[in-house]
């Protein structure tokens, strides 16, 4: 049966990107600074995201998925209206988010192209997250107007916390149904960046120790600190790429991206991470426990998740314990996309790249521009038809130990590709439940007209996947506390062990 490569092309983690500059307070700088007409910047970049959009991206034409075209005529129809009263950057830069946002997707994402440049935040003295299904305060300044620590969000201004979250944050981050997307991004419910397409509140009640008291806001700047308090609170851990042995025999094996980007830091690291399995191979093998940490990973190419596999658990076994195949891969035969992939490919035989991964490169181009040539709208890459009565390979079991899979709210794309495939070779997925993705994959991003930004779009649509689209991957064992506790976490897993 043919197997894909699922995800060839570098996915940008766009929602990390864009949190930080946000963030950062930093003082604007040219040319975002300079004197422009925003309304017109702002209907230029709509136009042109819509258009991109509709030339490279696969649901345009999808006949599984007939409200994606209606969705991007609503979302650009939005834009418009709002570049009516647009008037600086803060009303631009929100707009086109809410855009982007509509799509519901993941994969489809916006930055700006400045390095350094974010807006100036304001907050009320406090920022609350999410605990469950609940957002309680969780930092505040020392100021006795603030609601107390811990204590839960019930209304604002007449509006209830969640449908309240939903018009703030989930409008403009979109996938507010899902878990992940409330662990990352719940602290922006009092938080202000320059959006005037949502207001200040003006008073909000909470409820601590069973008494409801309602609070004045008072919103001014947020503290120099505002960055690194608002990473503690969203528990992300920063890890490095490698490998540790433990006095228990146990193995630890950290990555934190499957960037495919072959010019990169990020491939050299796992190249080298790779290599590394390989040479203690055997004693991985014979370990009581071997950690895949997935924490911080936002995808790139699922191509290092499956060699990983096959060191641990070997070819025979992989064999005998396939995932779900997915059917086929349709490819959007557009000039941009096959510029990208084109691109690529050049990057892979610069590099020396593997040879499986400079042919897959060359297979995808040659069928996108024999699509393009003879009009078609997709490129389709097919599995061959498994035989009926095939028989299932049997294999040994060369794992000795348990493999727990750790995963993160952050685990996308082909972070989520690598849960699926340790899973089904035996993996036991811990820690928190995934982020999630659409069954449109591979981006690109292209720049928008302004030059201010830029996009994600994804070049291909997965026919077939057994998991299904924006579905999360579950653990097994939900660990709590923080995430970022590489101790505390060893600890959890060593009590998972059996006797």
């Amino acid at each position: 049966m043919k197997r894909f490569l699922a995800t060839g092309v570098a996915c940008l983690a766009m929602a990390n990107a864009v949190q930080a500059q946000e963030a950062a307070g930093a003082e604007p700088t040219l040319p975002m600074n300079q004197p422009r007409d925003w309304s017109a910047t702002l209907i230029q970049d709509a136009t042109g995201l819509h258009d991109i959009m509709i030339d490279s991206h696969p649901g345009t034409h999808d006949p599984l998925n007939p409200a994606f075209r209606p969705r991007l005529e609503e979302g650009l129809t939005v834009a418009l209206e709002r570049a009516k009263t647009t008037t600086d950057a803060g009303g631009w830069w929100w707009a086109l988010r809410a855009y982007v946002a509509s799509f519901e997707d993941g994969h489809v994402g916006i930055s700006i192209t400045q390095p350094n440049y974010g807006f100036a935040t304001r907050w009320p003295g406090f920022l609350t997250v999410y605990r469950g299904a609940d957002q309680v305060v969780a930092d505040r300044d020392a100021d006795a107007a603030a609601p107390p620590l811990g204590a839960r969000l019930i209304d604002c201004d007449g509006v209830a916390a969640e449908p309240l979250a939903e018009q703030r944050i989930g409008q403009f981050r979109g996938r507010w149904f899902l878990e992940a997307q409330r662990v990352l991004y719940g602290d922006w419910q009092f938080l202000s960046a320059h959006n005037p397409w949502i207001s200040e509140m003006r008073q909000c009640r909470f409820e601590a120790d069973g008494a409801t008291q309602v609070y004045a806001l008072n919103w001014r700047a947020t503290p120099d600190d505002i960055y690194a308090r608002r990473a503690k609170l969203a528990e992300t851990a920063s890890t490095d790429f490698g490998l540790k042995h433990f006095d228990d025999g146990g193995f630890w094996i950290s990555t934190p991206s499957f960037n495919g980007d072959p010019s990169g830091q990020i491939h050299a690291q796992l190249t080298a991470l790779l290599a590394d399995m390989k040479a203690k191979q055997e004693a991985l093998r014979l370990a009581p426990y071997v950690v895949l940490d997935l924490r911080g990973n936002g995808g790139g190419s699922s191509h290092w998740s499956q060699l990983m596999a096959q060191i641990l658990w070997g070819d025979d076994w992989m064999a005998a314990h396939p995932e779900p195949e997915i059917e086929a891969v349709e490819w959007r035969a557009s000039d941009g996309n096959i510029a990208q992939m084109t691109e690529f490919r050049d990057q892979l035989r610069a590099s020396n790249g593997l040879p499986e991964y400079i042919a897959w490169a060359e297979t995808a181009l040659t069928g996108m521009k024999a699509a393009q040539a003879a009009g078609h709208v997709y490129w389709r890459s097919a599995n061959e038809e498994a035989p009926k009565n095939a028989p299932t390979p049997s294999a040994p079991q060369l794992m000795a130990g348990r493999v727990y899979v750790l995963t993160d709210p952050r685990c996308g794309s082909a972070c989520l590709d690598a849960v699926d495939l340790w899973k089904t070779a035996g993996g036991i997925q811990i820690g928190r439940e995934t982020s999630a993705d659409t069954v449109y994959m591979d981006v690109r991003n292209p720049v928008l007209p302004s030059g201010l930004a830029q996009i994600a779009v994804p070049m291909k649509v997965y026919r077939g996947r057994a998991r299904g689209n924006n579905e999360p991957q579950r653990p097994s064992y939900v660990i709590e506390g923080d995430m970022t506790d590489g101790a505390a976490l060893l600890t959890s897993i060593r009590r998972l062990q059996p006797n």
